[in-house]
């Protein structure tokens, strides 16, 4: 029997019927949730091995899962389909004043406002989930200052698959949040931008003048060094450099990725396809981290044709080291000849001209590029490049957690060394290869 997740911030959750770190919402559709646990699993090298172990378990179990979802959909009409149990008067409060909460815990994280901040928190047993706050306050001022950017507001929305009370006085919710992120340039006319980040999260809240966090438990993408001791500080020099080479031909094939990434990015806010993934595909975030999953997505989407080296296997419900696996899928790339890496280093030594006086090796990335994001050696988290923002800001979308148009250094420790691959779509192949 596999061990229930114990999350960074020491909270256990209770395992849905039958499928290991999931639960079930209130119209049956089986919704995986992140988990933290999983995900430095993947870090250190075992999320594949911890799939094959439960693959074999677990692959009817899906298949019998999706047996009744698609029963289900052909039954009722389809807007019915998707429709969710309305909740009861009392889960309907609990919803409503933890979405207060976060609204509230956002805005005092952005004005620095200790006061404000543990309003949000019960006076005891919130240790943790305090310090995190706190953490995540340090890091965006740090970053802001760095990059010269000012955070003006964030919009939170959230859905609860899972609510359970336990006693009047407390209750244990699963929500999945979306933040829609407010920024500027710190310029004369700069023109407001907007990232979103979805997350799955779960929290213990306790009554105590009114509902209040006592606890949580998420994989933070403010936050995202797992690996490494500590809390992740931005670099801290000026932002990227405005100079960029020619103008980038975009090719079809890549803009069918970056089209493929912003509709199944999943919850955060400008996604699409209902902020949900591609069902057609399994969702990894319980088994270790779904991000190269979806970079091999959206490539596939784009036009590369599978070999056996990387594919996914839509009868097994999972695909080749290659496929899902960060670094795999990087070595694969590489060294098949459809990708080649352009720059590899810290922020500061990818974002300024080269002592050759070429560009800054960041301005060679065009949509349809990867970032390999590498601690201790290991590239242990991809990103989809899908454009620049007005201001010039190389921006990805990505899974685990869910990314929309996010600045592409943004919750990164100072020591993440990153790597930057320019891909060879089928279109440049063939005229390569002629």
């Amino acid at each position: 029997m596999m061990e229930k997740p114990k999350g960074r911030y020491g909270v256990h959750f209770s395992n849905a019927p039958g499928l290991p770190w999931a639960f079930t919402s209130r119209n049956d559709e089986i919704l995986r949730l992140q988990d933290p646990a999983g995900l430095r699993r993947e870090r250190s090298g075992q999320a594949h091995m911890v799939r094959e172990r439960t693959r074999q378990d677990t692959a009817m179990k899906r298949r019998y899962v999706l047996i009744l979802t698609l029963l289900g959909s052909l039954l009722l009409p389809w807007p019915a389909a998707r429709l969710e149990t309305p909740l009861t008067t009392e889960e309907q409060t609990v919803k409503d004043a933890l979405q207060a909460l976060l609204s509230r815990q956002d805005d005092a994280v952005l004005r620095t406002n200790e006061r404000a901040l543990r309003t949000v928190y019960t006076r005891s047993g919130s240790t943790d989930a305090l310090r995190h706050a706190r953490a995540r306050q340090e890091f965006l001022h740090a970053w802001q200052a760095a990059r010269r950017v000012k955070i003006e507001g964030v919009t939170v929305e959230l859905r609860t698959p899972a609510i359970k009370f336990s006693g009047k006085d407390r209750v244990r919710v699963t929500a999945v949040v979306s933040e829609a992120f407010r920024y500027r340039q710190q310029q004369r006319d700069a023109q407001q931008e907007v990232f979103g980040l979805g997350t799955r999260r779960w929290y213990v809240l306790q009554k105590e003048r009114g509902w209040r966090i006592r606890s949580e438990d998420y994989t933070d993408p403010l936050d995202q060094d797992t690996r490494i001791p500590g809390e992740a500080m931005p670099a801290v020099n000026t932002r990227e450099l405005a100079q960029v080479e020619p103008p980038h031909v975009i090719l079809p094939a890549a803009e069918r990725a970056v089209r493929y990434a912003d509709t199944y990015c999943g919850a955060a806010p400008g996604c699409g396809n209902g902020r949900r993934y591609n069902p057609r595909y399994n969702d990894f975030n319980g088994e270790g981290g779904d991000c190269t999953n979806f970079v091999s997505q959206s490539l596939r989407a784009a036009g590369f044709r599978q070999t056996g080296k990387w594919s996914w296997d839509a009868g097994k419900g999972d695909g080749t080291r290659a496929w899902s696996n960060a670094d795999g899928l990087a070595d694969y790339l590489v060294g098949s000849g459809r990708a080649q890496v352009v720059g590899s280093g810290t922020y500061t030594a990818l974002t300024h001209p080269l002592h050759n006086g070429s560009p800054a090796p960041i301005s060679r990335l065009a949509p349809g590029d990867i970032i390999g994001y590498r601690e201790r050696g290991r590239i242990v988290h991809l990103g989809l490049v899908v454009g620049r923002s007005p201001s010039n800001y190389v921006i990805v979308d990505t899974h685990t957690a869910d990314r929309f148009h996010v600045p592409w250094d943004i919750g990164w420790d100072r020591s993440t060394r990153f790597v930057l691959l320019k891909l060879r779509y089928p279109e440049e192949q063939r005229a390569f290869n002629r």
